[in-house]
């Protein structure tokens, strides 16, 4: 069985919001891999992590140079797989490396190299939803992988409800978020409050 926590952001500001939300839970050595169609906006969302973790350089993406890497209050290693096409190409890049125990890795398109990543690590999927009038709308679900990440989650869950409501007072309804569970085909939601 896999569970998710899953929620919709109405602006590149919310997905930031988001990311500053988990930064509080993130310590060094651990991983989130993030996917989404270009232009989703991962990078925005570690925008709002770097931002939160006392990163005062401009955060971009990588998918140029591959892996950009930040001070703040932990470093933070931001790499994109996106233009690597195989494995041998991630090793060659030093990927073991880049798994510093004192870092925070931030990886896009990590799913392209899921069977190296670390058994425990948080993966973010990013979807644009399907509705053309809604072009800053995103689907954000957070897949977690240990027990540790379950945790982090529920407390990150909490943080970004206040910061998101705190935002767009005007829109708070309750809680943005839904606990997805899968258990093979079927799925069932169910609300986290």
């Amino acid at each position: 069985m896999q569970t998710a926590l899953r929620v919709e952001t109405t602006s590149p500001e919310e997905t930031r919001i988001l990311g500053a939300a988990l930064a509080p839970m993130l310590l060094p050595g651990d991983l989130v891999s993030l996917s989404g169609d270009l232009g989703a906006g991962k990078t925005v969302f570690v925008q709002g992590l770097a931002t939160a973790l006392g990163v005062t350089d401009r955060v971009t993406s990588p998918t140029f140079t591959i892996v950009h890497e930040y001070a703040g209050r932990y470093p933070i290693v931001h790499i994109d797989i996106y233009r690597l096409e195989t494995f041998q190409e991630v090793l060659d890049l030093g990927f073991e490396e880049f798994l510093d125990p004192k870092a925070i890795v931030m990886m896009e398109w990590g799913e392209a190299v899921e069977p190296l990543l670390p058994r425990a690590h948080l993966r973010v999927e990013l979807r644009r939803t399907s509705d053309p009038d809604e072009v800053d709308r995103r689907v954000i679900t957070f897949r977690p992988t240990g027990e540790d990440w379950i945790r982090k989650l529920g407390a990150m869950r909490e943080t970004a409800e206040a910061l998101l409501d705190a935002a767009s007072p005007e829109t708070s309804e309750g809680s943005r978020f839904e606990f997805v569970t899968r258990d093979g085909d079927a799925t069932r939601k169910e609300g986290i409050g």
